[in-house]
């Protein structure tokens, strides 16, 4: 499996992106939330990714010179609208709204409707906490491919759902939540297929509802199926009404292909100053202290350590600090997508 730079990874995106129609800061603005997205171990929404996106942009569903820009500004809540073009930006600038809100008045949200594919969410809640707030998120109505089975259903009807969630943990660094409300992401499933394994065993079934580990039957029509059961798709249903209800993304859907990914997809953040109830300062250090507890346990059978959501991160973003492995497969169609583009790939 080769490896790469982080530096070099992204520049070779700036780069392609810019070739595709987006503007310098744009472009570097996606191209390093796909790296950092790979230095944290979530290589389901890194630069593999690259090749889709291009691929988007020529079928005219993502408008990359876009700008996303708050349509509705109150005190306490803003509504972005990502004006169909990258969806990385888009989540910046709402996210930063919510938060810009949480330090006037204890708290905020923001909505975001007509953004493409935002990336990992983990992202834009470790920012909040960078700033020293809690954070929420909520993305749903990914209802375009329809790709995911509630429980007890026999086709799927929405999309992975994904939540995310932060909290500054002082010297215990940020704690973390962020996963696909399906038992796998779509993204990982790319992942297994470029690396040539297996999912594991109650993932997904295929075209005829039928269970399979091969990443290529959910490729080929199958459906992600939701973790935990009924659990998972409860979480699913909350998620697709916080990120589209509430947010009104299912009225822009006419505005685009109601059949891409996207159409009908919307986000709800929520950020909170975490000193609202008690001083901020006290309520880091009980997180803080409750995250080493958790850290100081004794693990189980088989577990080396017991971490503390976020651990994972961290682990793998001093691991890949200096390369990035990347499998021959997905190498091979960012490559691919460089050259279409006619992008040097020179280091």
């Amino acid at each position: 499996m080769p490896e790469f730079e982080p530096a070099y990874l992204r520049d070779l995106g700036r780069r392609v992106f810019e070739a595709a129609g987006a503007p310098t800061d744009i472009a570097a603005h996606v191209s390093d939330h796909r790296v950092e997205s790979n230095l944290a171990g979530h290589d389901s929404h890194g630069v593999i990714r690259i090749p889709s996106y291009v691929q988007e942009v020529e079928r005219r569903a993502l408008r990359p010179a876009a700008r996303a820009r708050v349509v509705d500004d109150r005190p306490v809540v803003a509504l972005v609208s990502g004006e169909w073009g990258f969806g990385h930006p888009a989540a910046t600038l709402a996210v930063d709204a919510a938060c810009d809100r949480a330090r006037r008045h204890g708290l905020g949200a923001a909505g975001l409707v007509r953004a493409n594919h935002i990336g990992r969410l983990g992202t834009y809640m470790e920012r909040a906490a960078a700033g020293g707030l809690v954070a929420m998120m909520w993305l749903g109505g990914l209802s375009g491919a329809r790709r995911a089975v509630p429980y007890g259903a026999s086709r799927g009807i929405y999309g992975t759902n994904p939540m995310a969630a932060a909290f500054p943990g002082g010297e215990a660094g940020t704690l973390l939540l962020d996963f696909a409300t399906t038992a796998v992401a779509a993204g990982k499933v790319l992942v297994a297929r470029d690396r040539g394994t297996p999912l594991p065993a109650g993932c997904i079934v295929d075209r005829d509802g039928q269970p399979s580990t091969d990443p290529d039957a959910f490729l080929q029509g199958g459906a992600l199926l939701p973790f935990g059961g009924h659990k998972g798709y409860a979480l699913a249903f909350f998620a697709h009404l916080l990120g589209q209800a509430l947010t009104g993304a299912e009225t822009v859907a006419g505005e685009v292909d109601e059949q891409a990914l996207f159409s009908r997809a919307g986000a709800f953040l929520l950020a909170l100053d975490p000193g609202l109830f008690r001083p901020a300062s006290a309520a880091v250090a009980t997180a803080s202290r409750f995250a080493e507890e958790i850290r100081g346990l004794p693990p189980a059978p088989g577990f080396e350590r017991v971490l503390a959501p976020g651990d994972p991160e961290a682990r793998a973003r001093q691991e890949r600090q200096s390369a990035i492995p990347l499998p021959d497969e997905t190498w091979r169609a960012i490559a691919a997508a460089a050259d279409g583009l006619g992008v040097s790939r020179a280091g």
